[in-house]
């Protein structure tokens, strides 16, 4: 492990930096505490809510996909550690990157993003090229601003009715910024000390954005192949939507493609 990534981690503990953990049942265990009808606090007053359903939910899936590339990047990073190009390990645990990435779009279950998310729902804009893409584009640009907004809030709604672990800072700033791309158009780093952390949650979620053919997805443009899902990674990483060591290893060593 490089000096650099040592002096600045929020914990140098032996197990902090995991490489073997079931991701299945790490994802079951999160799921299975915040999925059905949950307590939560509204400007102090308690109420209930259910933000994910045990039938259908794509949060998980993602989730999922950001634990086996969390999982696969320590690993490398340990196998690595003795290369001077090595990668680093991640600055936080695998289980707090799932979390992350189940909670990330939770801002979309705000009373302010839900005009919008039904909009979307109205109409099937696959594919289209003209007036239908412009308008996908226009909507999909509010709810992106605004979900991302309002994701810290609905944490928040979580955290005040009593989930300790929500107290976290990583948790609320994935889902404030996931949508970010990894670096600016000047090629640097977006200024956020999980970058990286961060980035590994919008690869998964973009990864299952672009093969999902769940309603979920039916405003984005059709693709259902990991080779077009490949190509998309690889094109975000040349221009800086993704950290590109993460992209191969999420390609190489968790879709398993070429």
């Amino acid at each position: 492990m490089r000096a650099s990534s040592v002096g600045r981690r929020r914990s140098d503990l032996p197990d902090f930096v995991q490489t073997n953990i079931d991701i299945d049942a790490l994802a079951a265990g999160i799921f299975a505490r915040y999925v059905g009808l949950q307590p939560i606090v509204i400007e102090g007053t308690p109420s209930s809510a259910t933000y994910f359903s045990p039938e259908y939910c794509p949060d998980l899936r993602v989730m999922k996909l950001a634990g086996e590339l969390a999982l696969r990047v320590n690993q490398r990073a340990v196998a690595e550690a003795a290369e001077p190009d090595g990668i680093d390990p991640l600055r936080v645990t695998i289980r707090e990157i799932m979390l992350a990435a189940l909670l990330h779009d939770l801002g979309k279950q705000h009373e302010d993003c839900a005009p919008f998310i039904e909009l979307l729902r109205e109409r099937d804009l696959r594919g289209d090229t003209g007036e239908g893409a412009a308008q996908r584009e226009y909507l999909l640009g509010i709810v992106r601003d605004v979900h991302c907004r309002k994701g810290p809030c609905m944490i928040d709604r979580l955290r005040d009715a009593g989930r300790a672990e929500l107290n976290n800072p990583f948790i609320a700033t994935v889902a404030r910024r996931h949508g970010e791309d990894y670096t600016t158009n000047y090629g640097q780093r977006q200024g956020c000390w999980w970058a990286r952390e961060i980035n590994v949650v919008t690869i998964a979620d973009d990864y299952d954005a672009i093969t999902s053919k769940g309603p979920e997805r039916a405003y984005r443009p059709e693709r259902t192949n990991t080779e077009d899902a490949v190509r998309m990674l690889r094109d975000g990483a040349t221009r800086g939507r993704y950290e590109p060591r993460l992209v191969e290893i999420f390609v190489s060593d968790v879709i398993g493609a070429a």
